[in-house]
């Protein structure tokens, strides 16, 4: 059950991520040439600056979410209960702290807005991106139930309409109005119906957590749930000094253009991942469900079938971003909207430390391991903070992902490791970094022998020199790993899997269309 309903979330959201992939190019090529590069650095900036307040969630959620495996598992439902019940509570107060301190911040936008007075109405957009933000919050505690109960994919199916529809929406109102107040509105609304759809879907799954009787939480779970809460508190404030102050900084010393045209590359990264992210979130959603039933061994078993797919995904995910991305831009947008080159290689650098954390990271947060690091993440959001500020005198744009690049060396890329091979799977931790220091070896070599054999067939920056290059960069990689780790007893697992799991799951999905 576990594999299948992994396999079924993976299937679904990968079809959802290929069809919001071309209404998100679509929609962002509409925005540019409706509203300008101006506008969409303040949405992204917006964005960042407010994802400032989810520090006050403190954790609160993934420590919820990890003492609900357990309960699900045994289909406890009293304990069910009293989670959500603590959940609902915990975020509704959230929800007005949040909107406290977006008040508090308000005053402060000017300064972060470098050269960005351009952009008229920034009071009501702002507000628009608080009110959106604070929604998130109402229902959370309903969708975290059904993702730690590994049916996402139930209302994954939802989101999908939701998202196509709200794309479609938004691209009318740029075609027909060019208003940016009229795009965020209706964005807004569209999500309020989203989120009210899914918390009935959720509801009539566990009609059981509507109860008003109210179910008090033991003190065990209480006292876990305050200890992960003021670790988590910290990991966040680190994690957002890390991957939530890049489009700051890039505002306040570069410019609000700027934050415009990076977001033009995080987008592309973010859909090309967005492709992948299934596969390992689809894992991820069972990994819980594992840990809470299964021994040491069975868990690292797991875990080295994860840490292949991890890195067969992100390393064809950079190549294919060091051979395409800008080839594609330039088709995509034009002349004026590429990053230099040593910034490009900087950024995809951090995609590459980042995305290999993903395996090692949802085995520390599904285990529960938020204490044994509680100070890393601030000494990680230190360093990438202070360095960035530095490095930004000297280097520029580039300067601040290089910050990001030293933060995330000298912390999280050891720390994460060590505490799971102690913790969790009782073995030593070199035969992680033997395995990391290949990988990143063959993702050297093969993107060397890709983009020698791209640049020997395909010429131009033609749609079809795209297509043509694409094809051998999905190709390549693919077939020189399948060569390279066939034999292995991972790789016959994950075939097998495969073979055994989803071929027999897209039949049916087949024949119930048929």
């Amino acid at each position: 059950m576990r594999t299948k309903n992994s396999l079924r979330n993976i299937f679904i959201g990968i079809a959802s991520q290929i069809i919001i992939a071309i209404l998100g190019f679509l929609s962002r090529k509409i925005f540019l040439d409706s509203l300008g590069i101006d506008y969409l650095g303040v949405n992204g900036l917006l964005t960042n600056v407010l994802s400032m307040m989810a520090l006050v969630e403190s954790g609160i959620g993934t420590s919820i979410v990890y003492n609900l495996y357990k309960p699900l598992a045994e289909n406890d439902r009293n304990k069910i209960i009293s989670l959500v019940q603590l959940y609902k509570k915990a975020y509704g107060v959230l929800a007005i702290i949040i909107f406290l301190l977006s008040l508090i911040l308000y005053p402060f936008l000017d300064i972060l807005m470098k050269d960005g007075s351009t952009v008229s109405n920034i009071t009501l957009i702002y507000f628009l991106f608080v009110a959106k933000n604070m929604l998130s919050y109402l229902n959370a505690h309903k969708w975290s139930l059904i993702n730690a109960d590994q049916k996402g994919y139930v209302i994954a199916k939802v989101e999908l309409i939701f998202q196509v529809l709200t794309t479609i929406a938004k691209i009318v109102v740029l075609i027909l109005t060019r208003n940016f107040i009229l795009y965020l509105l209706i964005e807004f609304i569209l999500y309020a119906i989203q989120i009210k759809y899914n918390s009935k879907i959720v509801e009539k799954r566990y009609p059981y957590i509507k109860t008003k009787e109210k179910y008090p939480i033991d003190k065990n779970t209480k006292e876990n749930l305050i200890t992960n809460v003021k670790a988590m508190l910290l990991h966040n404030i680190g994690g957002y000094l890390v991957f939530g102050t890049d489009n700051i900084l890039i505002s306040s010393f570069i410019s609000v253009a700027t934050v415009g045209l990076y977001s033009n590359y995080t987008m592309i990264m973010q859909q090309l991942s967005g492709l992948a992210k299934p596969i390992l979130s689809g894992i991820g959603a069972s990994v819980g469900n594992l840990i809470a039933t299964e021994n040491s061994e069975k868990n690292y078993s797991v875990f080295n079938i994860t840490y292949l797919i991890n890195f067969w995904i992100i390393s064809v995910c950079v190549i294919f971003l060091y051979n395409l991305l800008e080839p594609f831009l330039y088709w995509w947008l034009g002349n004026g909207y590429l990053l230099d080159k040593i910034t490009f290689i900087i950024i995809l650098i951090n995609f590459y430390l980042d995305g290999m954390r993903t395996a090692i990271s949802t085995f520390k947060n599904k285990a529960g391991l938020f204490v044994q690091d509680k100070y890393f993440p601030l000494i990680e959001g230190g360093i990438n903070l202070v360095s960035s500020l530095i490095l930004v005198k000297i280097f520029g744009l580039a300067g601040i992902f290089i910050g990001t690049t030293i933060s995330t060396i000298f912390t999280v890329f050891w720390t994460q490791p060590t505490i799971v091979y102690k913790n969790l799977f009782k073995k030593s931790v070199s035969c992680y970094f033997v395995k990391y220091g290949l990988y990143a070896v063959l993702t050297l070599m093969t993107c060397y022998v890709t983009t020698i054999i791209s640049h020997f067939f395909v010429v131009g920056n033609s749609f079809m020199s795209l297509v043509a290059n694409g094809i051998i960069c999905l190709i390549v990689p693919n077939l020189i790993y399948s060569l390279i780790f066939y034999g292995s007893k991972e790789f016959q697992l994950i075939k097998n899997t495969i073979i055994n799991g989803l071929v027999p799951l897209i039949k049916r999905k087949l024949k119930s269309v048929g």
